[in-house]
């Protein structure tokens, strides 16, 4: 493991949460910080406030990594008697850098919405509103015969080897592979400047593009060769959907007073907004982080029978709710239950990428969103 640089973080961030699957127009990404600077430790945390940032400096933290964007519309001043300047202002004389995930966290396989369904026990789990598709390759490596099983067992319970209901799928062939180690190499097997032959596994897994970075590492620490000899094909297969929210199913239906109590106790909230006319029982439910209102109706054309998310404005409402309601949990409540599963799935990922970073919750409770 190597001490990481801010620019190293940001790469493995955005190979695990690209860019390109925010909304449009959102604000994601590097914000704040020199690209060269050192990283030992990170705080995650909702957003920036200023108890925040004095936990960050007290913790040792050099990033602050935050679900919300500290910047989110073009600055036009930087002043000191207005939230937005005292929180910039604050941050730097901190000496922080700031990145945030934010709706391509959303999006992501594994983030946001799919860990509320998973919170949920939800089945059948769908995407509720789909963005594009995660692309499908094909990785086809060679190994020798005895490291093949070693090597399948890497790259697929990284998650590769995936097709429909089966998992850890994959294909082998042998053959004959040769190599000359050259000056300076130092080969598992053969000598320099001699030419080996080896008998070799062809192996060959599905990938999806958003846990190729997850599993190249993986591949790297299994494989025993110097060199790992290995092949990326882009498919047409249409690869897993991505997109907004989640759609499932319970295996039974659940009166609504337990539904509430469900959510209530997930979210750590003594209330929930309700709005609609509630079915007795509910089996179909939606879910979405955050703001969610514009997905109300997609949530009605899917057959939920509830939708769950944190905040709706009262215009979105539709005035003929029947048999269908949508509870409101507060924007701030929706999205902060996942900060720790996030810290820990970020440890994983850096570790991966063989960078030794602490990555660590924010503690200080964080105010309402307050964007600028």
């Amino acid at each position: 493991m190597k001490s990481a640089t801010l620019q190293e973080i940001v790469k493995v961030l955005a190979r695990q949460y690209p860019a390109a699957w925010a909304a449009p127009g959102d604000r994601t990404g590097f914000q704040v910080g020199r690209p060269d600077s050192p990283v030992a430790a990170v705080l995650v945390a909702l957003e920036a406030t200023p108890a925040v940032i004095r936990e960050a400096q007290s913790r040792g933290a050099q990033l602050l990594l935050t679900h919300h964007p500290l910047l989110y519309q073009p600055l036009t001043e930087v002043r000191e008697d207005t939230p937005g300047g005292q929180l910039l202002s604050a941050l730097i004389r901190a000496g922080l850098a700031s990145v945030s995930c934010h709706t391509n966290l959303d999006v992501a396989p594994g983030g946001l919405n799919d860990y509320l369904a998973q919170s949920l026990a939800l089945a059948d789990v769908e995407i509720l509103a789909e963005t594009g598709r995660d692309p499908l390759y094909k990785l086809t490596v060679f190994v020798p015969l005895d490291y093949e099983d070693r090597v399948r067992r890497a790259l697929t319970d990284a998650g590769l080897g995936v097709i429909g209901r089966y998992s850890h799928c994959s294909f082998a062939a042998r053959g004959q592979g040769t190599y000359q180690p050259l000056a300076g190499a130092q080969p598992f097997r053969g000598e320099v400047a001699q030419l080996s032959r080896v008998e070799e596994s062809r192996l060959e897994v599905l990938a999806p593009e958003s846990l190729l970075p997850t599993a190249l590492a993986r591949l790297q620490e299994a494989h025993p060769y110097e060199e790992v000899a290995y092949d990326l094909y882009p498919l047409q297969n249409p690869g897993a959907a991505l997109g907004f929210g989640r759609l499932g199913n319970w295996p039974a239906p659940l009166p609504f007073p337990e539904v509430i109590s469900r959510v209530k106790a997930l979210f750590q909230v003594a209330a929930v907004k309700v709005w609609g006319s509630p079915p007795r029982e509910v089996q179909r439910l939606a879910v979405l982080g955050g703001s969610g209102g514009e997905f109300i109706q997609t949530a009605r054309d899917q057959g939920a029978q509830v939708y769950l998310t944190g905040e709706v404005r009262h215009h979105q409402v539709p005035p003929d709710l029947e048999e269908f309601a949508i509870l409101e949990v507060g924007h701030y409540a929706s999205e902060a239950v996942f900060m720790g599963p996030w810290a820990e799935q970020l440890r994983g990922l850096f570790q991966a990428a063989g960078l030794s970073i602490r990555v660590e919750v924010a503690q200080s409770l964080q105010a309402p969103c307050n964007y600028f």
